[in-house]
């Protein structure tokens, strides 16, 4: 699964997340730049990261992650291990 697939997944997921089909998700895309994007959010955003990809981020990947770049470094990580 190339990176461009999962940028696109996991853009799908923010939208559903976050609760609007028009947001536009960049690799730069953070908290602060998402209306509604807050601690628990971003436990549902995680959570839903890791059921669809069966994968779990570790402490330092859920809150040390910036943006939206990071988290799918994060991600092409876990699939490469696999």
């Amino acid at each position: 699964m190339g990176r461009n697939e999962v940028f696109e997944k996991v853009s799908e997921i923010c939208r559903d997340v976050f609760e609007d089909n028009s947001l536009v998700i960049t690799e730069a895309t953070s908290a602060a730049d998402v209306e509604g994007w807050d601690s628990l959010t971003h436990l549902s955003l995680i959570d839903e990261i890791e059921q669809t990809y069966n994968i779990g981020f570790t402490l330092d990947e859920t809150t040390g992650s910036r943006n939206i770049g990071e988290l799918i470094n994060a991600i092409m990580k876990h699939i490469e291990e696999k």
